[in-house]
């Protein structure tokens, strides 16, 4: 036991104790919360570009207009509605979302949402503004286009210049032209909105040309049902889902996410370090210090332990991370505490360790094993190319576990020992029969023991005879010829 200690103790200082650890699991709640807003970072990194639209009538640029005032109301009701599934229906929310489909302003809005919530509202905009155009033809409007010339009014106090030029032309038989003028060849956002808003009013007035009243062709494509999602499992007076009742599911998937990335991650440790190891004849010292046996439970425990480290890093930049998000959003409400709750079930956190128990001593194991076969990282690419493969079929079937967690195709999967871990902890919340969850489980620590035991004559072959990255192959060719004798 003392052998083994001290070469855990080894191997978990020998990543822990190093201040670039310390900084990639520091780095962890920074990367997290890039996660999360890099995509709203990325787009108000992006300029409001200006625009103006040339309509002799007016109707087309009237409906561009509504659009963008339409998509501005969208923007809204999706900023009220993930409040409502972080927070709950709580009465400022129900009012302001009450509001938005009356048509009230957005500082009345804002004013039922709460200081707070009323700028973070307001730091929503959109990416293009109408403004009043200083010329009337493509030639006026071209020095401004090529930003020789500023449309003469500032933004926060910057000088503001014509991003495009929309000119619209209406011909006879409702046949209309839209020229579209700009010097960003790429951007077509803008070019897409308005295109759809000037079909939707062409449509329009092709209904009142036929003599159609088009609020009565909007009422009807408008018809839609009205559909509540039942769960039979709940009181009949609360048997309506919830965003909570789905949150199982989620973080179950979530978990085993997480599972595979830090079985990946602490396998690929046990690879690179013994491949180092054997390299420098670090190996060959520590096979004369212990026992082969120890050497190989002892870089186990070791490197356990730095998944453990990695775990708790992880939890906490989870912490971290909605406690920023409950700060940004005004305090979490029932909804989040609901959320924290299920993360910390013993239901499921119990599952997740011991499913990460096996699954990493099973590819744990495997990738020692390897790595003890190899001198450089490039022998050993060739043979954790099927590795690679095998590994990422639980990661594309959790991707489909977020769709559908009861598929036969996940039930099929999570049979197979080396996908158990991180299937089965997707299927947890769907409430799998007990037979599959016990069979399962047994066929995984049966497996598991037949690979620690494999991987450790691999690793005896490899780290006392030398054995190398052709060494399956020679095992391979000296049966052959045995079974070729037997049949002749």
């Amino acid at each position: 036991m003392r052998h083994i200690y001290l070469i855990a103790r080894r191997e978990y200082l020998s990543y822990v104790a190093t201040v670039g650890f310390w900084i990639s699991l520091c780095m962890i709640p920074v990367f997290i919360l890039l996660g999360m807003a890099l995509p709203a970072l990325l787009d108000r990194a992006s300029p409001v570009r200006n625009f103006v639209v040339i309509d002799e009538d007016g109707r087309y640029a009237a409906a561009i207009a509504r659009s963008f005032a339409d998509n501005r109301a969208d923007q809204i009701g999706d900023f009220i509605e993930s409040l409502i599934l972080i927070e709950g229906e709580t009465a400022n929310l129900t009012a302001a979302q009450h509001a938005l489909k009356q048509g009230k302003s957005e500082a009345e809005i804002g004013d039922l949402l709460g200081p707070q919530r009323k700028i973070a509202m307001a730091a929503l905009r959109s990416n293009f503004r109408l403004v009043e155009a200083p010329a009337h033809s493509a030639e006026g409007l071209k020095p401004f286009l090529l930003a020789q010339q500023a449309l003469g009014f500032q933004i926060d106090e910057k000088e503001q210049f014509l991003h495009a030029a929309v000119l619209i032309t209406s011909l006879d038989e409702g046949v209309v032209e839209i020229e579209y003028w700009s010097t960003n060849v790429n951007e077509r956002r803008l070019r897409r909105q308005v295109q759809t808003a000037v079909r939707e009013q062409m449509r329009i007035d092709g209904f009142t040309r036929a003599g159609v009243d088009f609020s009565l062709v909007q009422r009807i494509r408008d018809l839609s049902p009205n559909i509540t999602s039942l769960s039979p499992e709940k009181a009949a007076d609360e048997a309506e889902v919830t965003a909570l009742d789905r949150l199982p599911f989620i973080i179950a998937v979530v978990f085993g996410f997480v599972l595979w990335s830090v079985i990946f991650s602490v396998a690929n440790m046990l690879l690179t370090s013994v491949i180092e190891e054997k390299s420098n004849k670090i190996l060959d010292s520590l096979l004369c210090a212990a026992p082969l046996r120890s050497l190989l439970v002892g870089k186990l425990f070791g490197v356990a332990a730095v998944s453990f480290t990695l775990l708790a890093g992880w939890a906490v930049a989870g912490i971290i991370s909605a406690m920023v998000a409950s700060s940004v959003v005004g305090g979490a409400g029932g909804q989040m505490e609901g959320a924290l709750a299920l993360i910390v079930d013993p239901g499921l956190l119990l599952p997740f360790f011991a499913y990460f128990v096996f699954g990493y001593l099973m590819f744990g194991s495997i990738f020692l094993a390897l790595g003890s076969l190899c001198e450089t990282l490039q022998e050993a690419q060739t043979l954790m190319t099927p590795m690679i493969f095998v590994m990422m079929v639980p990661m594309m079937a959790l991707v489909f576990a977020i769709q559908d967690p009861e598929s036969p195709i996940l039930t099929v999967l999570s049979w197979i020992p080396l996908f158990t871990p991180y299937i089965m902890m997707a299927r947890l919340p769907t409430d799998p029969p007990m037979i599959e969850i016990i069979g399962t489980t047994v066929l995984m620590v049966v497996t598991t023991v037949l690979v620690l035991w494999g991987a450790g004559k691999v690793f005896q072959a490899g780290a006392m005879h030398q054995a190398g990255s052709d060494y399956f192959k020679k095992m391979i060719t000296r049966w052959l010829p045995n079974k070729s004798k037997k049949v002749v």
